[in-house]
């Protein structure tokens, strides 16, 4: 079982700040220069930009790490799986591409680490601003802005949550669920961003249908559980990472791990 022995030292999580970072500005750079899309084998977009940061992130973790496992967005589309292994990382080097492209903020650099299935260390860089969201096992959650770090915590559910859902991905389903839950409001929003707004405790659940990758959510899973919260899969237990393929299936995330006893069947 996961500990806070298997983070690295505070060093080593400095200098990974600093490549999320440096990922972030390059990012940033090449926007402003320009960047041309090409489709992956899936049909989804990628640019320079995801390429060149995750190679930043890979050379972080190698000069800390020589030996570790690390699972890459743009290395799997490659053909470069790794197996999955009790301890690995997981890069998602610009989730949102899409919006990347068209001109949209809602784009997200993540960085996670998990072992034994569980996500123990997250870091989710919002490139525009700067804005970087931590979470460590058993240390808790921040939020670093302009020099400032504030210390995060979810909240108890309200009589009217605050759902996050995905301007992108908003299918009948999810529609169908949030409407279910009684005064909700909801709140559209991009990338890995919906799971640190719960950690924020600005929004208290993210319900999710359709199929992720878990380096999509692996960084901000750690930083909600960091805070507090809980990532529930399909069958009610915590989400598991290092599944067939890096895939989620339904998943509902939570800003109070108890709360899904008060809320509609997920995912029915």
């Amino acid at each position: 079982m996961a500990d806070s022995r298997h983070l690295p030292p505070p060093d080593a999580r400095a200098a990974l700040e600093a490549a999320m970072h440096a990922a972030g500005a390059l990012i940033e750079q090449l926007k402003a220069a320009g960047v041309v899309a090409r489709d992956k084998a899936d049909d989804s977009p990628v640019t320079a930009a995801d390429e060149e940061a995750e190679a930043i992130l890979e050379g972080a973790i190698r000069a800390l790490e020589p030996e570790a496992v690390i699972v890459g967005e743009e290395a799997i589309a490659a053909g470069r799986a790794p197996a999955a292994a009790p301890r690995f990382w997981l890069i998602d080097p610009l989730d949102g591409t899409r919006d990347f492209l068209e001109g949209r903020d809602s784009y997200t650099v993540n960085l996670g680490l998990v072992v034994d299935g569980a996500p123990v260390l997250g870091f989710v860089l919002h490139p525009p601003t700067g804005r970087l969201w931590t979470g460590a096992l058993g240390e808790g959650a921040a939020r670093v802005a302009n020099g400032r770090r504030t210390l995060l915590k979810t909240r108890p559910l309200p009589e009217a949550p605050a759902l996050v859902v995905s301007h992108a991905h908003l299918d009948p389903r999810t529609k169908a669920w949030a409407e279910a839950v009684p005064g909700a409001t909801r709140i559209s929003a991009g990338s890995s961003i919906k799971f640190c707004r719960i950690a924020e405790g600005s929004a208290d659940a993210y319900p999710r249908f359709g199929p992720t990758s878990e380096w999509d959510t692996a960084a901000a899973d750690a930083v909600l559980r960091a805070a507090g919260g809980l990532t529930l899969a399909a069958d009610g237990a915590a989400l598991r990472y290092g599944k067939p393929g890096f895939r989620n299936g339904p998943f509902l995330a939570l800003g109070e791990p108890d709360a899904a006893a008060r809320l509609p069947a997920f995912p029915g």
